[in-house]
């Protein structure tokens, strides 16, 4: 083999491995990310449900709604803060019982299901996993670039707690959570009450902002 033949084999050679790593990078910067199954969900009841579904259909307009499988709480709803006054001042007939019910339940969180209903939109449960993995201890606006790239055109995360009800079921009250950006997010105290058989939202009191 001549000199001019080994410098062409070499460069050819050379060519391909710099294809080769090329077409890897690529490959790893398209690989999907991981699965991240939900946690088995508790047995929540359907009327829950169909409150959380009320206050996703008649509060936010986007058509993608993201909503933590963890159960969380925020504040404490309590006889001494502004909350329940407002409360009270906006709904003679609120039920105080529900107070206490309301903290005593949220003592401890528990896990939804695929079971919120929509005509119109997609709402998507989201694992404790999942969002720990796309905050995975990188700065929040990083943070919430992955989220928005993984979840486009949807409107944050929401948060709620369990909820609580009088004893005949006739009122009902939640405390819920929106973040959507690293100085974004806001909470509310959501009181419904039931009519002819049908569940209204009664009342929502801002909690919170950030």
């Amino acid at each position: 083999m001549n000199n001019f033949m080994k410098k062409e084999k070499i460069v050819y050679l050379t060519l391909l491995s710099i294809a080769l790593i090329a077409v890897s990078c690529e490959k790893n910067t398209k690989e999907e990310r991981p699965d991240f199954p939900l946690e088995q969900p508790y047995q929540v009841d359907e009327e829950d449900y169909e409150l959380y579904s009320l206050v996703i259909n008649e509060k936010y307009s986007s058509e993608k709604i993201v909503i933590a499988q963890n159960s969380t709480a925020h504040v404490a709803l309590n006889y001494r803060n502004s909350f329940y006054e407002e409360i009270k001042e906006n709904n003679p007939n609120f039920d105080t019982t529900l107070v206490e019910s309301l903290n005593a339940l949220n003592d401890t969180s528990i896990l939804f299901g695929e079971n919120f209903i929509s005509d119109s939109k997609q709402i998507i449960v989201i694992s404790s996993e999942e969002l720990s993995y796309i905050f995975n201890g990188q700065d929040a606006n990083s943070g919430w670039d992955a989220f928005y790239q993984a979840y486009e055109n949807s409107n944050g995360i929401i948060r709620f707690t369990r909820i609580a009800y009088n004893e005949d079921k006739t009122q009902a009250i939640l405390e819920m959570g929106h973040s959507f950006a690293s100085l974004g997010a806001s909470g509310k105290i959501v009181y419904f009450e039931k009519q002819n058989g049908n569940w209204t939202i009664a009342n929502t009191i801002p909690t919170w902002i950030s």
